[in-house]
């Protein structure tokens, strides 16, 4: 006959055998790991960029809230391993809720089924999930068997998917130990630092080419334009990109060099972003200006700051909620979940005011007065679309707007923060600043020539604009501004652009230079 007691964390079956009673233990840590590996499997795929203490909070959170339904399931179930069981189950629903949904609506398609409109709803997809938890659980509850097999299997499957991710995670920590370890943060002084101008590289992610968003968006930017003009700035109004995304644009613009080779060591078909991530981290750009007695700041709307701090002093946003900060990593993870549909109001402040912070913290650099390399990127006016024109607070679908007209609100209100923020770098800076504002791509709604059209505008005090010209390239900004401003002798590369699909940052495909550009 068999006879049932039970242990926090474990199921025990008492088999009462010829011989004596034989006690056996079944460990339910299933739960827990499924619980845990969603967290890791996101780090792990975004480790390039996510530090590694931005995993505390939420693992603390999940396992609080896993314990809290695993114990409240055991109390109705009478039965840890049902407890277990359903709890594994509810955390499956709620972390696939959102990799299901993209997947059926694959590419934003929208799908009716005569239901008044789009399936792409969070009141169907809400109640889809709902009904299957309250189905599944139903028949969990009311199964008599003891579902032993069940939990050996769960325990092994968990354990697998943190065994990955966790390799994952050590492969990439082997590959960079020794990258950029003999790199400090001291800048070294010069005898007299008193007349170095302040440099600003500020980039405002996917902001379009004055001419794209005439021609194809009709939007005329000229009122902006005109005010930078007004200020001095050199309009480079046929500027391309190097490259159409931001993890190779960024690396090959402040190492002021093209970043092709890099197919040659690492596999054409390579997800790996290791070297980039590197090159952006210890940059060519930093070093020169470190060494002439520069302070290195950067500031971040929330990414690309994993281990910057090495390098350089780094300005990110914080918020909080319940008392508790939370990185940009939470957040994504948060948007991940079938938590997804209930969280738009507070993922969209977290984005506006990340946004804000960037703005706000380059106002307030001025204030210190050593000489200083700042490199700020600003997602902006990049989707999420949660800006209008006046900077109003929208949703993240930013209802009653197409895709274009969300992203002409935004720049809108960019062209209106950039406008403040030159006021009072200028106004407050005791040497002329350098200032460099540029896009890292542009758009790509309607091709892909367009998304190589980008913003780029140079303020360089005191100096001749000759050298520079309206085709000029990002890869060839430094070498211009070191050879002004530092004496240096650096050579003008060719001004090329390369397209890589998503997720292939190693395919360069070479895009046709523009017909009559200069």
């Amino acid at each position: 006959m068999r006879l049932w007691c039970a242990k926090p964390g474990y199921a025990k079956i008492l088999v009462v055998e010829k011989r004596g009673i034989k006690l056996k233990r079944l460990p339910v840590i299933h739960p827990f790991l499924f619980a845990i590996a969603p967290v890791v499997f996101l780090f792990a795929y975004n480790i390039y960029e996510v530090p590694a203490t931005d995993l505390l909070l939420p693992i603390v959170v999940v396992i609080i809230g896993t314990l809290i339904l695993f114990f409240s399931l055991r109390l109705v179930t009478r039965s840890y391993i049902k407890a277990g069981i359903i709890t594994s189950y509810l955390l499956v629903l709620a972390f696939s809720y959102v990799p299901i949904r993209h997947l059926v609506l694959f590419n934003d398609l929208v799908l009716s089924l005569n239901l008044g409109g789009s399936i792409n709803r969070p009141l169907y997809w809400g109640s889809l999930w709902v009904l299957l938890f309250i189905t599944g659980t139903f028949l969990l509850i009311k199964c008599r068997s003891d579902f032993r097999i069940l939990t050996k299997f769960l325990n092994v499957t968990a354990v697998t998917l943190i065994v990955i991710s966790l390799i994952n995670i050590s492969v990439y920590e082997i590959k960079t130990i020794n990258i950029g370890q003999d790199e400090t943060n001291d800048e070294r002084s010069l005898v007299n630092t008193e007349n170095l101008p302040d440099i600003y590289y500020i980039i405002l992610d996917m902001y379009a080419r004055a001419d794209t968003l005439k021609e194809l968006y009709d939007y005329d930017n000229s009122e902006f334009i005109d005010y930078l003009t007004n200020k001095g700035f050199y309009m480079a109004s046929r500027s391309r990109s190097n490259y159409s995304q931001s993890v190779l644009s960024l690396p090959s613009s402040v190492n002021m060099k093209y970043i092709n080779y890099l197919s040659d060591t690492v596999d054409i078909d390579s997800r790996d972003q290791t070297m980039l991530w590197e090159m952006l981290k210890n940059n060519e750009v930093s070093r020169f200006l470190k060494s002439k007695g520069y302070r290195y700041i950067f500031i971040t709307s929330g990414f690309f700051e994993k281990g910057m701090n090495k390098y350089a002093q780094v300005y990110r946003p914080q918020q909080y909620i319940f008392g508790m900060k939370l990185s940009n990593f939470a957040v994504c993870l948060i948007e991940s979940t079938a938590l997804s549909p209930f969280t738009p109001k507070f993922i969209g402040h977290y984005n506006r005011e990340s946004i804000l912070y960037c703005f706000d913290t380059l106002a307030d650099m001025p204030d210190i007065k050593q000489p200083k390399f700042v490199f700020a990127h600003i997602i902006c006016p990049h989707p999420p679309y949660v800006f209008d024109s006046d900077g109003n607070p929208v949703g993240q679908d930013n209802e009653g707007y197409s895709k274009i007209e969300s992203y002409l609100e935004q720049l809108i209100f960019t062209n209106k923060k950039v406008i403040t923020l030159v006021d009072e770098i200028l106004s407050k800076s005791d040497v002329p600043p350098i200032i460099i504002l540029q896009a890292d791509h542009g758009t790509g709604f309607l091709g892909r020539d367009e998304r190589m059209n980008i913003f780029n505008a140079y303020y360089l005090p005191e100096k001749d604009n000759s050298l520079l010209y309206k085709s000029i390239t990002p890869v060839n900004s430094f070498r211009i501004v070191f050879n002004l401003y530092f004496d240096t002798d650096y050579d003008l590369l060719e001004d090329k652009s390369y397209y890589t699909p998503p997720q292939y940052q190693y395919h360069f495909i070479p895009v046709p230079p523009e017909s009559n550009s200069d």
